[in-house]
């Protein structure tokens, strides 16, 4: 990414909440209700909190050094030799989510929509589709995310509206049935999972052509996107309910199904599944862009162009391994994601604010020694 590309604070504000949605709309639901079960509404909602806490912190990290990206930061602060071994702890941690968004998004439309295409070529297609943005450049990135928030928005708010008449309050009944304990279950992955992975945007914050309310917007964008995505989920579990919503792997499709029931509106699943696909896309494209130019900034190479087709054809091969389906993520790998999430997304970032307030404070004492 050159550093004389700009992007305006409104592109990057819908980066953030497209980001924060990202592929939330296709696990979240199933994820927070195996868990939860009816009260999965309640630990989303709770967990709303501990996600902009999240947020703030991020953007306070980002206020340490402004005009360098995360991986050059930590150098700056940890220095070349812890700062080196933090930053490759970033760039697996990049590459790695790289690899399981693209790995969702296929899994999706496999099953939803290209049921007789190959997994391997969606795969293949998308990760050319991520090779061609990152080489595109951020700033057509964030012109193009400006151009589909509309329609994104028009497509969430026609399927609450067409929902609206299935809706049971008897769903999400009764409310605390196994107590306390399943709620607090339910806000680890709730935070961590749309929150915490947004450590990704300290890689595109320098190259935002800053405004005076620059963190009031990327507050707000984490708020509504926070809301959105306990909007979706209560909306699962008031239509269609906590068994099937926790035994689907894509709850989205279930939810358009309901729609063509309602005989008014049909063959609408094809369009939702795009729009909740490219959102998912939008996700992991900035991994991608955070891995591909965060490699060269380590080594110190100015020309990351060359590097980006390589990084495709490494993503690739991450796809096939990492996960077998869908169902082993939801299940198996939810609370060791959290956790590899909230190390990426607080401790560490709280781990180099501590470390740079110290140093600041070192180095004025030695300044105040000296001066005497």
């Amino acid at each position: 990414m050159s550093k004389k590309a700009r992007i305006s604070v409104r592109q990057v504000t819908v980066l953030m909440f497209m980001s924060l949605i990202g592929d939330m709309l296709l696990i979240y639901p199933t994820m927070i209700t195996h868990i939860a079960h009816q009260d999965a509404w309640i630990s989303s909602i709770l967990s709303l909190p501990l996600g902009l806490i999240i947020i703030y912190v991020l953007i306070r990290v980002h206020e340490l050094h402004p005009n360098l990206t995360l991986i050059e930061a930590i150098r700056k602060i940890l220095g070349p030799v812890f700062g080196t071994i933090i930053s490759c702890w970033y760039l697996f941690y990049f590459l790695m989510n790289t690899a399981l968004i693209a790995r969702e998004v296929g899994d999706f439309l496999n099953t939803q929509l290209f049921v007789h295409t190959p997994l391997r070529v969606l795969l293949a297609m998308g990760i050319f589709l991520m090779v061609l943005t990152a080489l595109m450049g951020i700033e057509a990135f964030g012109r193009v995310s400006e151009m589909l928030l509309p329609a994104y928005i028009l497509i969430f708010s026609g399927l609450i509206l067409a929902l609206l008449p299935q809706v049971q309050l008897s769903n999400v009944r009764p409310v605390l049935e196994n107590g306390l304990a399943p709620v607090a279950k339910g806000m680890v992955p709730g935070a961590a999972m749309p929150f915490a992975g947004m450590s990704i945007m300290l890689m595109v914050f320098p190259y935002v052509n800053k405004k005076a309310h620059f963190k009031k917007d990327m507050l707000l964008a984490s708020l509504i996107g926070g809301i959105v995505i306990i909007l979706f989920l209560l909306l699962s579990l008031l239509v269609i309910g906590p068994f099937v919503t926790n035994y689907s792997p894509y709850i989205s499709s279930v939810l358009t199904t309901k729609i063509n029931e309602l005989n008014y509106i049909t063959r609408v699943e094809s369009l939702v599944a795009l729009i909740w696909a490219l959102a998912a896309y939008f996700k992991g494209v900035l991994f991608f862009y955070a891995f591909t130019f965060g490699t060269p900034q380590l080594f110190r190479i100015s020309n990351s162009r060359p590097f980006v087709i390589p990084a495709g054809a490494i993503v690739f091969g991450m796809t096939i391994l990492i996960t077998p389906n869908v169902f082993y993520y939801v299940r198996t790998l939810v609370y060791p994601m959290a956790a590899w999430h909230y190390t990426n997304g607080l401790f560490i970032p709280l781990l180099l604010w501590v470390v740079y307030l110290c140093r600041r404070k070192w180095k004025q004492r030695q300044n105040t020694s000296k001066n005497e």
